[in-house]
């Protein structure tokens, strides 16, 4: 009986190592996708920069159009001037070219406004690429090695999982049946230590004639509250 504890013991340590590279192989790909979405984020920022940046290039030229057309009106009003015969049309075309000059400086001091704004875009452009660089670069410096590893990690659960199984072989059915369900039911504990007088899996108390036969080893225990196999730690295990 005591090998057959000591085989349940090992294939525990066995299915130990394939829940942490179960959970390494949950994690790599979150890893990696955090990575892509960095670089995904990073290009969608500087196209939405460049993109604000543009619009914002419209408004500049539009506007220069717009001060080139009153300047144009004016040239052409100042001609008009030397013409006019009468002094009321004198003021009145006067009085359109101030129009004119002040809609000019209103729109020349927005000029001004959007110049620094793409200025700040300018920057912004600048930061952003920067980020995306810095972004493509990790993903150059890890992408390769982390889709290397998930694909090796399912080899290595392989690997274990063989081992078990192997080891299982030497099992009567049913105890192997308990302990697959264990596994499956138990959070991929199906083998509990005693634990100071209590099972290692869910801390109830260990009766003590209990104790005793754990350490004679000489039949299968099974944990009275949680239904854990139970037995004492394998000193050269």
């Amino acid at each position: 009986m005591e090998s057959q504890l000591r085989t349940l013991a090992r294939m525990q340590l066995l299915d130990d190592q394939i829940g942490k590279l179960k959970l390494l192989q949950a994690e790599l790909p979150k890893q990696l996708n955090s990575i892509l979405e960095q670089v995904e984020q990073a290009t969608a920022n500087l196209l939405l920069t460049e993109t604000e940046r543009a619009e914002l290039g419209k408004k500049q030229r539009s506007l220069e159009l717009e001060i080139k057309g009153h300047q144009e009106q004016i040239k052409k009003y100042a001609t008009q001037l030397t013409d006019i015969k009468t002094n009321k049309e004198y003021k009145a075309l006067n009085s359109e070219i101030a129009y004119l000059k002040e809609k000019i400086s209103a729109l020349e001091s927005t000029e001004i406004e959007l110049m620094e704004e793409d200025n700040n875009y300018k920057s912004r452009v600048t930061e952003d690429k920067k980020a995306l660089a810095a972004a493509e670069a990790l993903q150059k410096e890890k992408e390769g090695d982390l889709r290397a590893q998930i694909g090796e990690l399912e080899g290595e659960i392989e690997k274990h999982r063989n081992a078990r199984n192997e080891l299982a072989r030497s099992l009567p059915t049913n105890l192997i049946k308990q302990y697959g369900g264990m596994i499956k039911n138990k959070g991929n504990q199906a083998v509990a230590y005693n634990r100071d007088g209590s099972c290692g899996g869910c801390g109830f108390n260990i009766r003590p004639q209990i104790r005793i036969e754990l350490q004679l080893r000489k039949k299968i225990h099974f944990c009275e509250s949680c239904g854990r196999i139970l037995m004492d730690r394998f000193d050269d295990l």
